[in-house]
């Protein structure tokens, strides 16, 4: 079977597609016609069920080989039971490409499992491309493709590429992420891997242009020295950032009730990941700061980084962090020194982390860091109590006043160096600091993690 990259395109560009199992009643298949139709993929829809007739106003056929054309893409929503004989269908008359989001496979139990074994050998003998079972598909951001419904906001382009072994878990993704203001570029869940499998995807991630950071949730690999093989292929080219589940023993058993995975040893797993050059992170919050960071801030090509803060102890405690990941405090210069010492009132200590409390100087401060020579990276931490800003704000003395237009400062100082917003603090405080920090300066809900994600930045090749 060809495996090359290209032949996933259809997956992410389908010229038409056929959603096979469409129903007439709530539930998967009822809604997702609709959906296309509002992404504008109207013309390009057929229906497919075993009782003709009319849905949402669409003729439905009874058979793939009663379509006035081939479909290029089938999305498969039929029964379990039923999957053997919709592949040998498609190989008759239908699409070449399919998604099956059906479950009741190997997640399920033996027989699951002998079903799932059948289909894999059809799919071998048609010459099928199958992404799935028990997933949710495929999101294409750039022509607002997705076989799946899902919020507008997620589909807004950016750069960070998904592969999701979990198709809820995915579709959470999707809805969590426009609040973290991570634009992604495609999303894919992979499920049970008939077919299609997490190298496959990491191959097409790797050549995709709209993707600058590729982010793999993973519960087991199918083929060990093939995974190596295809991270480090695709870490040579762009960042992969690894949220790998099954540590545990207790984590191992969830994993293989999940997607009918095993998930292995988890020193193996450590060992392929720094082996190939692959960052793991430890959270799904860190999985995806660091991604944010790695799809919009520059390298960072030393290790001497500058904190600026209003907050001493937060300050303190991400100078630990850095430590910790091998990074350390920069060295002022003197002309660094003189800018800030010249406002700064006298009891502001002008040294490394910068904590400016509440003397007005954070945008001093941060401009001052980011065009120092002896600083290769910058952690701004803003913290500024929301009462007092709800109180100032009818005066006129809004956040941007106090803290400075981050993304413009970052811009003004060439963006030659990363910054890096950790913030914590009300909901409203971290909108208002988003805002200032645009789509450009990533903001992290936890400071210590702008630690971790300047030294995936130190660690980059491209």
């Amino acid at each position: 079977m060809n495996r090359e990259p290209k032949t996933l395109r259809p997956f992410f560009e389908p010229r038409s597609i056929a959603i096979i199992g469409a129903r007439r009643k709530p539930g998967f298949g009822f809604g997702l016609p609709l959906f296309l139709e509002r992404q504008g993929f109207g013309s390009k829809l057929f229906l497919v069920t075993p009782t003709p007739g009319a849905l949402h106003g669409r003729p439905v056929y009874a058979k793939l080989d009663e379509l006035p054309e081939p479909a290029d893409l089938g999305l498969v929503l039929v029964p379990a039971p039923a999957t053997p004989e919709v592949l040998a269908a498609c190989a008759r008359s239908g699409p070449r490409h399919l998604i099956l989001e059906n479950a009741g496979f190997a997640e399920t139990g033996p027989e699951g499992a002998a079903l799932e074994d059948r289909c894999r050998g059809l799919v071998k003998e048609f010459g099928l491309r199958v992404i799935g079972p028990n997933c949710v598909g495929v999101v294409n951001t750039a022509n607002r493709f997705a076989t799946t419904e899902v919020i507008p906001e997620c589909l807004v382009p950016g750069a960070v590429g998904i592969i999701a072994q979990s198709g809820v878990f995915g579709n959470i993704l999707l809805d969590w992420l426009p609040e973290e203001r991570v634009r992604i570029s495609k999303a894919v869940t992979i499920g049970n891997r008939l077919d299609v499998d997490e190298c496959d995807l990491l191959d097409y991630l790797a050549e995709d242009p709209a993707t600058r950071v590729i982010t793999l949730y993973l519960e087991g690999a199918k083929d060990g020295p093939r995974l190596l093989a295809a991270l480090k292929s695709a870490t040579a080219k762009k960042p992969v950032v690894i949220l790998k589940s099954g540590r545990t023993e207790a984590g191992k058993r969830a994993t293989a009730s999940h997607t009918g995975s095993l998930s292995g040893e988890d020193e193996v797993y450590e060992a392929v990941f720094a082996q190939a050059g692959a960052i793991r992170a430890g959270s799904v919050q860190e999985l995806f700061d660091l991604a944010q960071t790695l799809a919009t801030q520059p390298r960072l090509f030393g290790n001497r980084v500058g904190v600026v803060t209003s907050s001493g102890s937060l300050g303190a405690l991400v100078i630990d962090a850095c430590l910790d990941q091998g990074l350390v405090a920069a060295t002022l210069s003197e002309e660094t020194v003189a800018r800030v010492r010249k406002e700064a009132p006298d009891w502001m200590n002008v040294k490394n982390p910068l904590d400016v409390g509440p003397s007005g100087q954070f945008k001093v401060a941060l401009s001052a860091l980011l065009n120092d020579a002896n600083v290769d990276g910058v952690i701004a931490i803003p913290v500024v109590p929301f009462s007092a800003i709800r109180s100032f704000e009818p005066l006129g003395l809004t956040a941007g006043l106090w803290i400075g237009e981050i993304q413009k400062i970052w811009e003004a100082a060439g963006r030659k160096k990363p910054l890096v917003v950790g913030v914590v603090g009300s909901a409203g405080w971290v909108e208002r600091i988003r805002a200032l920090c645009g789509e450009k300066v990533p903001v992290l809900r936890a400071p210590e993690h702008a630690a971790r994600a300047l030294q995936a930045l130190l660690k980059q090749k491209t």
